[in-house]
């Protein structure tokens, strides 16, 4: 949040800070559609802005204004090759609910540079994923009982294992309302989501707190904010069922703007007799 004495640091100013410069430093990276995004709301959805906010977003957006200006570009959107959705002078017209086609192609003509925004949601029939860091990292390993940090991917039948969730920011801000979802294998079973009620757990020192937690038969789900620290979950399982599993990724989410999120660590277990 913007400080109120000291300093005139915001994530508002620093943003437009940061997006001046790349205009002028590389013109056609692709994290200045998502920065100018992210600087025009903040100005549309705040009331008080200082000066420095005010000037270095105007500096920044003027600079992409002035380039619009001089742009003709439009662009056919198509759906398995055929247009569903037109982009002319700025302005998107067409049929939205067409766009659940599988094939989706963004044809331009004219000069100038066009920025588009694309957000999906769901699981690959396939399994497959993006693994990826977006203003968060999350991080998942697997400790015995005793706090030794198990570095293989093969664990004794009846083991106790012990699941650390770190969970880092990457942004100059706090993000609220994380949840981190950990999808097991199915060789594994939640012991136990509080670890600090289990004897011996006297070596978790860091355990940071939750909001609230809700544990599934193949998941579980921390609510938490991501803040100026590190922060670290844990939670037991037990190994169960002799076997080869497929693992999903530990993924963290701002389940109010998806644009900030983490998904790591999937891979393959074995469980032996």
């Amino acid at each position: 949040m913007p400080q109120t004495g000291g300093s005139f640091y915001s994530d508002v100013r620093d943003e437009a800070i940061a997006l001046n410069a790349l205009i002028d430093a590389d013109p056609g990276n692709n994290q200045i559609g998502i920065m100018a995004k992210h600087v025009s709301d903040k100005l549309k959805s705040r009331y008080w802005l200082s000066t420095q906010e005010r000037a270095f977003a105007f500096l920044s957006l003027g600079k992409l204004a002035r380039s619009a200006n001089k742009s003709d570009v439009t662009a056919d959107i198509k759906v398995n090759g055929k247009t569903v959705a037109k982009v002319e002078g700025g302005q998107w017209t067409g049929n939205q609910a067409a766009l659940k086609g599988t094939n989706i192609d963004i044809e331009t003509k004219g000069n100038g540079r066009l920025y588009y925004f694309w957000v999906a949601e769901g699981i690959s029939n396939t399994g497959a994923y993006k693994e990826e860091d977006n203003y968060l990292r999350v991080r998942k390993r697997f400790y015995d009982r005793n706090g030794k940090l198990l570095t293989g991917n093969t664990f004794k039948q009846n083991d106790l294992i012990i699941v650390n969730i770190t969970l880092e920011r990457s942004y100059s801000t706090d993000i609220e309302n994380v949840v981190i979802t950990d999808l097991l294998p199915a060789g594994f079973e939640i012991e136990n989501p509080r670890t600090k009620e289990i004897p011996g757990m006297d070596w978790l020192k860091d355990a940071a707190d939750v909001r609230s937690l809700a544990v599934r038969d193949d998941r579980i789900h921390f609510f938490v904010d991501a803040d100026r620290t590190k922060k670290n979950f844990y939670y037991a399982v037990r190994a169960v069922s002799p076997g080869i599993y497929k693992m999903g990724p530990v993924s963290a989410d701002a389940m109010y703007n998806g644009e900030y999120h983490s998904y790591n660590g999937a891979g393959v277990i074995k469980v032996v007799q």
